[in-house]
């Protein structure tokens, strides 16, 4: 997959999810998450991310039950037929869960940059556009990271133009 890019047409990085984030991330209840930005990258990559965790659910209960079961004293056991593979499709899907997210980002970085560039944040790292002034092509450049955002594309006041 290709590097994203900024309106520039340079390479830039999808913005980083604080530990907070990661955290309302995994549990993927959006009712708890208070942060709106999470809410609306939720929304964005939600059912490619469950897609991922089932896939890697099967991964765990195939790896457990055809691979190492039948190598095991726990053939024919509860807890060799049920218990293990449970706790392995849960541990495999959570792994593979984590390792994709950032392909999950990339994948979805236009999205995901509008969402930022909505609550007038750099697509790029997060930080706050408020303070910065156009050039003369009409883009916000980052002093951090030197991604450039369109300002017709950034949302200065808090309303979204998701919700119009």
């Amino acid at each position: 997959m290709s590097t994203p890019l900024d309106d520039r047409g340079s390479p830039c990085a999808v913005a980083r999810l604080t530990n907070r984030q990661l955290a309302w991330r995994a549990l993927g209840i959006k009712s708890l998450t208070k942060d709106d930005l999470v809410k609306r990258e939720q929304q964005i990559t939600i059912n490619l991310e469950i897609l991922i965790a089932l896939g890697g659910g099967v991964i765990g209960w195939v790896l457990w039950t055809a691979a190492i079961l039948p190598f095991t004293p726990l053939t024919g056991t509860l807890l060799g037929n049920l218990g293990i593979p449970m706790l392995s499709s849960i541990v495999v899907s959570t792994v593979i869960w984590f390792l994709m997210l950032g392909w999950v980002r990339k994948h979805k970085f236009s999205k995901i940059a509008q969402i930022h560039l909505d609550h007038a944040c750099r697509a790029a790292c997060g930080y706050s556009l408020r303070d910065l002034h156009p050039e003369t092509d009409g883009c916000f450049v980052c002093p951090e990271c030197n991604a450039a955002w369109l300002a017709s594309r950034v949302r200065t006041s808090t309303e979204s133009k998701l919700d119009d």
